[in-house]
């Protein structure tokens, strides 16, 4: 039972991604250009407090095929990027509908990657739409 239980927490890798804007991002602590290409987790809790979230899934190294995303937009926007041909479900609470899905229906047999979005929002904005890959590789494109 025990090695069930460390199994299945193995498995379930988690990533906070926050906005935190006067502080962190363009502010007193930040140091450096963002990285664009990332190994994406099996679940990200994005949350914007006073700053700007965005998940950039088209730029990743690796994606899983079913990926969870909770968002969390207090007062700012947590903006999910996905590329073309993703599948997207987006569920939650909004405050005045600001709970937007810009990704255009896949059928189902023609899904191979899966990304539910679980958003919240108070005066801040959850919005999912398609990002179309750059030319350039994350090793080739500047500051």
């Amino acid at each position: 039972m025990a090695q069930e239980k460390q199994a299945k927490v193995a498995l379930n890798r988690r990533r906070w991604l926050l906005g935190l804007e006067p502080i962190f991002e363009g502010g007193w602590l930040h140091k450096g250009p963002r990285a664009r290409a990332w190994d994406v987790e099996d679940e990200l809790v994005a949350v914007a407090v006073l700053g700007d979230v965005t998940v950039d899934l088209v730029h990743a190294n690796s994606t899983p095929s079913h990926l969870e995303v909770k968002a969390y937009a207090i007062l700012r926007d947590v903006d999910v990027c996905v590329a073309e041909g993703t599948h997207v479900e987006l569920t939650g609470r909004a405050n005045n509908d600001h709970l937007t899905n810009d990704v255009p229906a896949v059928a189902t047999e023609q899904r191979d990657q899966v990304v539910r979005v679980h958003g919240h929002t108070l005066l801040g904005d959850v919005t999912v739409r398609v990002m179309q890959r750059s030319p350039f590789s994350a090793s080739e494109e500047g500051p």
